[in-house]
């Protein structure tokens, strides 16, 4: 399949049912976000011991400014690409070469606007580092279209060694460089070398090829559902980075590596987790929304068993900060613990909110996204503006404060109308809220009491959190029902893989 027809339609996995691929498309993530959980810890424990606090804050600084000109390089396309009941290949073609033209021109303008970020940041040193990586948006660019085209189709087994294979190659290529020269070059290195090899990977899988760059029919819908997603993720991009662009320049960049360092151990394996499970429920969910019972049973099963797999995990850590930072960065990161342990009450809040993402997605309400993505932003700007000013620690509570106090008006917003109704979040969302918030309790309660060696308090704080927070589940229907789930999911994963090999042709 080199080419096809402009006119032609883009094949979508026929299935009679969605409960098998959920079940294996969850499985194939959980295993696939093994291994970047891993390798990111993998870098948190290592490459924090081979790199200064400076060379992280060095590359914080890069990050906003390179996520911010990928939000219009991919244009929400991806999304459309996989949420569209009908696409042509005309279509995805010029798909392509929009996302590969927008990002050309943005790579190069970046390249010219280096030396201007340099000298707002005061850091000389950021001239090449950011023209360097400027490079990954064309790289990336570049198996945009065929990495949809794969979730599209719902081939996750694919999509999870591709993603496993592309975070090996960053931490074992920036490990190998930190060794060689311990500079940020390092980080540099391992971020290309991933791009690159996920790129390579995805036109390996999907042996569809770009024709010549044409417009086709429908094309301007698809932007115009685009355009929603944009604007989300451009709000969403502001209160996630603006943190990082006032703390670099307001206290330093030594102060920004100890933020960077609590963020990346609390929040960032978070989105880890909530990034390729939406890889597995936007396409399943598109695909129902003209089944208003099998979507919501659909969400709620997989949303349960996130909560139930992440959530305690974050309440414990977040109770025993002080013991967690060091153990796992080292002694030298200790002023990272209060940074911790203020970002870790929004950790609770974040499994919570991100798969709402998938509701406005799968049923095309992106317009409706991208303005509650506006008036978050502007209330978490508000916070960063007010607590920068009196210093880290006090930017990571503020943050942590308007994300608890935005969660259910999100879910009184996309409760709104569709097939999940308000009564869920009584029902179900409450619930889970509540037994996070128990485990947090207990283990900030009982931490001091554990055992005195690192290992075996964390060890302890974690079996602790998980069992208050089974057991405060067990007092709803829904937590009943999560528990239950699991027990199936033990057995059935298994079954549905083997099932799977089973149909394949020889």
């Amino acid at each position: 399949m080199a080419q096809r027809e402009s006119h032609e339609a883009v094949e979508t996995a026929a299935q009679d049912t969605y409960g098998g691929t959920v079940v294996r498309g969850s499985l194939y993530t959980g295993l696939s976000q093994c291994v970047a959980v891993g390798c990111q810890i993998g870098s948190v424990l290592i490459l924090s011991r081979l790199l200064m606090p400076a060379d992280f804050g060095l590359i914080a600084m890069i990050g906003p400014i390179i996520a911010f000109l990928s939000l219009f390089k991919e244009m929400g396309l991806l999304q459309a690409v996989i949420q569209k009941q009908t696409l042509t290949y005309g279509q995805l073609n010029a798909l392509f070469w929009i996302n590969l033209g927008v990002s050309l021109t943005l790579t190069v303008l970046l390249i010219a606007l280096a030396p201007l970020a340099a000298a707002f940041y005061n850091q000389p040193d950021l001239t090449w580092l950011i023209r360097v990586m400027a490079l990954n948006m064309v790289i990336t660019a570049l198996g945009a279209q065929h990495f949809a085209l794969l979730n599209r189709r719902m081939i996750f087994g694919r999509i999870a060694i591709t993603a496993s294979v592309a975070s090996l190659c960053t931490l074992s290529t920036s490990i190998f460089f930190a060794l060689v020269s311990p500079t940020p070059w390092a980080l540099v290195a391992g971020t290309l070398v991933g791009g690159t090899v996920g790129a390579m990977l995805v036109w390996i899988w999907v042996p569809w090829r770009p024709s010549r760059p044409a417009l086709a029919p429908g094309t301007a819908e698809l932007l115009g559902f685009g355009a929603g997603v944009t604007g989300f993720k451009l709000a969403n991009f502001l209160s996630r980075n603006l943190d990082n662009i006032l703390i670099g320049r307001v206290w330093g960049g030594a102060a920004l590596g100890f933020y960077d360092r609590a963020y990346k151990l609390i929040l960032f394996p978070l989105d880890r987790v909530a990034q390729p499970l939406s890889q597995v429920m936007v396409p399943v969910l598109s695909r129902m929304q003209d089944e208003p019972y099998r979507y919501a049973h659909a969400f709620f099963r997989v949303f349960g068993l996130m909560q139930l797999a992440v959530l305690p995990g974050v309440a414990a850590m977040t109770g025993m900060a002080d013991t967690a930072v060091p153990f796992l960065l080292g002694a030298q990161w200790a002023d990272s613990a209060p940074i911790f342990a203020a970002l870790g009450i929004a950790a609770l809040a974040q499994p919570l909110a991100n798969p709402t993402g998938w509701l406005f997605v799968s049923q095309g309400r992106t317009t409706e996204m991208g303005w509650w993505g506006l008036t978050a932003a502007v209330v978490t700007c508000g916070a960063f503006v007010w607590g920068v000013q009196y210093g880290v620690q006090e930017l990571a509570m503020a943050y942590a404060g308007v994300t608890m106090l935005k969660l259910f008006p999100l879910w009184l917003l996309v409760s709104r109308k569709g097939p999940i109704g308000r009564d869920s979040i009584r029902k179900r969302i409450l619930p889970i809220f509540c037994a996070g918030l128990a485990a947090y309790v207990i283990v900030l309660t009982v931490q001091s009491s554990l055992p005195g060696r690192a290992v075996l308090k964390l060890l302890c704080g974690v079996a602790i959190s998980y069992a208050v927070f089974a057991g405060v589940l067990t007092l709803s229907q829904y937590g009943r029902e999560i528990l239950v789930e699991l027990k199936t999911l033990i057995f059935k994963a298994p079954q549905e893989i083997r099932k799977h090999r089973a149909k394949r042709p020889a």
